[in-house]
């Protein structure tokens, strides 16, 4: 790891923590790319909370979709005053990646701009896909040896990997997504488990807020056992940024299961070092 990190890579330890440290462990080749994509999935993610209305979180989506297209386009009427557009065109020629990626990125994050709940398990399960599977999948690109081929499994297992750490992740921002009244817990599960979306802001944690977060865990835990079914035909140590993603969101399950699935509870996120830890060991063992 370089002495001075890079601004993306100041921004990626501030505001994405947990992907900044698993980033530590690629390549030092691999390792400012990284931080240049982690870095713009910060800007488009926070799209919605920086803006009163969605309607202005949606034209700031726009904004980069115009940016992402006029790259491959080669037009050269881009904002290059932006200090990742041309971090990104470099990325985008050098590793050959395809533009579908990058929409279908900024477009999962057209679904935080209606404040709606998703529906059911199902449609958590496609926003998780939208925003975090398939921001896995660029930085696999990413990583992968010019001489190495894509593996199936690689991408079976990074994007369980991605929807357990999406739902682990909107497990943990409960209080924060609470407050800008922004609910990602699933109209069915609400329904089913007797609580409404005012009850959920209000932070008063109820039996049926605790069983629906148990079933959210089960939902993730799921993902990340089918995750460790999926037989190794790759070399791991090419995509630990991608890969210990697993270990952690296991970590965060546990954490929410240990304090009795109150998904408001602050203890939830301590234990920095512990986390250092896990990566480190599961790192150097390869036990994902």
């Amino acid at each position: 790891m370089p002495h001075t990190l890079s601004y993306a890579g100041q921004e990626t330890r501030k505001f994405d923590r947990d992907r900044f440290l698993c980033s530590l462990f690629a390549s030092a080749s691999s390792l400012e790319d990284i931080h240049t994509i982690l870095a713009f999935n910060i800007e488009i993610s926070k799209s919605r909370e920086m803006v009163s209305e969605g309607l202005l979180g949606e034209m700031r989506l726009q904004w980069w979709r115009d940016i992402i297209l006029s790259i491959y386009s080669k037009d050269t009427y881009f904002d290059t005053e932006h200090y990742l557009v041309s971090g990104l065109q470099s990325i985008i020629q050098r590793h050959k990646l395809e533009s579908n990626l990058f929409l279908d990125l900024i477009n999962a994050r057209s679904w935080d701009m209606a404040d709606d709940a998703p529906k059911n398990e199902a449609d958590l399960i496609s926003y998780s896909y939208g925003t975090t599977a398939i921001l896995n999948r660029i930085l696999i690109e990413i990583m992968r040896q010019s001489h190495e081929s894509l593996s199936k499994n690689l991408i079976k297992i990074s994007n369980h990997a991605g929807i357990a750490w999406s739902i682990a992740g909107i497990i943990r921002a409960s209080s924060v997504l609470s407050k800008y009244k922004r609910i990602y817990i699933p109209i069915s599960l609400m329904e089913k488990n007797n609580f409404t979306t005012y009850e959920f802001q209000s932070q008063k944690v109820t039996p049926g807020i605790k069983a629906a977060i148990g079933q959210l865990v089960l939902l993730a835990k799921d993902e990340v056992n089918q995750a460790r079914k999926v037989s190794i035909d790759f070399d791991k140590r090419n995509y630990l940024p991608v890969l210990l993603q697993l270990s952690l969101a296991d970590m965060y399950l546990s954490r929410i299961k240990y304090f009795n699935f109150d998904p408001f509870e602050p203890k939830i996120e301590k234990g920095r070092l512990i986390r250092q830890l896990i990566l480190y060991i599961r790192a150097r063992t390869g036990l994902l």
